[in-house]
């Protein structure tokens, strides 16, 4: 009986210990599962804390961005603010997150004028109204909106009065348009009596229009964060200087770097900051063997590495010196080797100081002592005297000095510069193909550049002019940066006689079509300001350029200047319209404009920019980079600077 029963316990227990397993194996994976999970459960909060940012953290940092000029204008820095804001759109911050990182990626669009920027905006804007947001939801429509792709919200709208017209062609500048009209549209003239901002024809409809959504409005008003820009306290050029009592809690500005370039008869001085600072300038009279200085105090500051001491060694200037004058202030010193008058005035994003120095004084002496260095691009081909015109005006207060003629034609012609004006044969022309490098410009629907090909229209435009007789200097011959001053100063110390810079438009109507010229001046366009302020790498529209820009323009004797740019600028639009429209097809003529641009600030010459076409329109971004219209924007350019020098050539001989 015993062993029966031992015998049947040891069954039970065998047969218990085969259902164990089968029992556990479904079990198995969740015990254990849950088990290897459960450690790492614990630890999830303290990597997420590490790796993936707040909503605060991530705002700290697009805040970051756009405080600081230098990171603002690469756009690594926005990328990684944005997607910090998407990564931190969890549970209940992710509708409010998201939106934060729509209006980002806008601004960053009104920033780099790129498509797909807009896009993505689009996109995360559309997330964040899916999970419930109504201010995403009026932000996307608004964006819709300014693209075209939305009927805008009904509203009145105000429709200019037809200007009359004797010639039933659409007019190709502001030429045409009575003074009395450009008066009632608020429009400035030129010298002239042109209306420098005046819409060409049938297109004036469009001129002018701009997104007046509050909503996009505030996005790019947000883009930037600085402190509210004052005068300097005893030197209105130091206008646009940061407000002492918000410089004192950003702490003192960095000197980074101090720049020069130099011909015989011209010196610029560049001296980057970190922001905007305010400075006080003196001019030290020689004495006991020492030069005649120019001392600028830059406050709050600090320099950057060591004291520099760098040898100029021209005419104007001799050297330049930067040191840490106290412990709050730096101090750079011009030695000036003569009696040449000088120009201040600054930049924005990044900040920057300039200072050039050369009068026509100098430039009469240049021309005594025989022909310029021998630097032009190719041979002097054979070409008739074409003397400039007599109406160059000499800068008081700003960088825009008149024109410089070729000293070896002048010597040749035996003619000589007066103090009224100038005359010599046009010969030498600087071509600006805008942006490159790290700068690509504006980015079209299809992602072509607008640095590569503005770069294959200056190269066009250089072989058509050097066929047509003339010297040529190109500011970049391959995809290189160059910051808009060290444009200027090529042109300048090449001693050029026309400066044509090329870009392509961008607008966010993505209908917004046509081709427009601009010399330089003070728009009160809204549009104007904000096509000049992407060219000039600034995040928004409005800058300094009502202030500052007007007192540098006012205390110009620059009325002359002025109307050599604008009319070569009417011939270029003409001339690039007209061949258009002959040999590729039909093309809105947007007219001739002006605007504060800084590569043509001191120029020291006739200086225009052509916009060739709105590569944000899918129409003309194809056009831009077809070899069939960069030849024949190139062909016009060359036929109005050659019209422009027959023009100037028989003016002179009337003298």
């Amino acid at each position: 009986m015993a062993a029966r029963l031992g015998a049947l316990l040891v069954t039970l227990l065998v047969a218990g210990a085969l259902a164990h397993p089968a029992q556990a194996a479904p079990r198995r994976a969740g015990p254990i599962h849950l088990q290897a999970r459960t450690p790492a459960a614990r630890r999830t909060p303290a990597r997420v804390d590490k790796r993936i940012p707040s909503l605060q953290r991530a705002r700290e940092l697009l805040a970051a961005v756009k405080r600081d000029p230098n990171k603002r204008r690469f756009r690594h820095h926005w990328e990684k603010a944005i997607r910090a804001l998407v990564q931190a759109a969890r549970g209940k911050d992710a509708p409010v997150a998201l939106l934060e990182a729509a209006r980002a990626r806008y601004g960053l669009y009104r920033f780099s004028a790129v498509e797909s920027d807009r896009d993505e905006a689009l996109k995360l804007a559309t997330r964040a109204t899916r999970l419930g947001s109504h201010d995403a939801a009026r932000f996307a429509a608004a964006v819709r909106r300014e693209a075209g792709d939305d009927a805008p919200p009904t509203k009145t709208r105000v429709v200019r009065p037809a200007v009359p017209r004797s010639d039933p062609a659409p007019a190709r500048s502001g030429a045409g348009a009575p003074a009395a009209v450009a008066a009632s549209e608020g429009r400035s003239q030129d010298a002239a009596g042109h209306a420098d901002a005046a819409p060409a024809g049938d297109d004036a409809e469009d001129e002018g229009e701009e997104s007046a959504d509050a909503e996009l409005d505030k996005v790019v008003a947000d883009a930037v964060e600085q402190p509210q820009a004052t005068p300097g306290k005893d030197h209105p050029a130091t206008a646009g200087a940061v407000a002492p009592e918000a410089a004192q809690a950003q702490g003192p500005a960095h000197v980074s770097a101090v720049k020069t370039w130099s011909s015989r008869d011209y010196t610029r001085v560049a001296v980057y900051l970190s922001r905007a600072v305010e400075f006080e300038q003196e001019e030290i009279a020689a004495r006991s063997g020492l030069p005649r200085r120019l001392a600028l105090d830059l406050s709050p500051a600090l320099l950057d590495g060591k004291a520099l001491a760098r040898p100029v060694g021209d005419k104007q200037v001799d050297r330049v010196r930067a040191a840490q004058n106290d412990a709050d202030t730096v101090r750079v010193v011009l030695d000036l080797a003569g009696s040449d008058a000088y120009q201040i005035f600054s930049l924005d994003d990044p900040p920057r100081l300039i200072v050039d120095v050369g009068t026509r004084q100098a430039r009469r002496d240049v021309i005594a002592q025989g022909p310029r260095p021998a630097e032009q691009e190719k041979p002097e081909s054979p070409q008739p005297a074409q003397p400039q015109s007599p109406a160059q005006a000499q800068a008081q207060a700003t960088p825009q000095p008149e024109p410089q003629p070729s000293p070896s034609t002048r010597e040749e012609s035996g003619e000589e510069s007066d103090e009224g004006g100038r005359s010599g044969a046009i010969r030498r022309i600087v071509i600006d193909a805008g942006h490159g490098g790290h700068d690509s410009g504006a980015v079209g629907p299809r992602r072509v550049h607008e640095k590569d090909v503005v770069l294959e229209m200056a190269r066009r435009l250089a072989v058509k002019l050097r066929g047509a007789g003339f010297d040529v200097v190109l500011t970049r011959k391959g995809d290189v940066f160059l910051p808009l001053e060290e444009r200027t100063a090529v042109a300048n110390t090449a001693q050029g006689d026309l400066f044509v810079s090329i870009h392509a438009n961008a607008h966010p109507r993505r209908d917004r079509q046509g081709i427009e010229t601009y010399f330089l001046n003070v728009s009160d366009d809204r549009y104007a300001r904000r096509l000049a302020a992407r060219e000039n790498g600034l995040v928004t529209g409005e800058s300094d350029s009502g202030g500052t820009a007007k007192r540098i323009l006012a205390d110009l004797d620059a009325r002359s200047s002025a109307e050599s740019s604008a009319r070569l600028a009417r011939l270029i639009q003409r001339e690039v319209c007209t061949g258009v429209r002959a040999h590729v097809g039909p093309v809105r003529d947007l007219g001739v404009k002006s605007a504060l641009f800084y590569v043509l600030l001191g120029a020291r010459m006739p200086a225009v920019l052509v916009e060739t076409a709105f590569i944000s329109n899918r129409e003309e971004e194809k056009r831009l980079g077809s070899v069939r219209y960069q030849e024949e924007v190139a062909a016009g350019i060359t036929r109005a600077v050659q019209s422009y020098a027959a023009r100037e050539s028989r003016f002179a001989a009337a003298r």
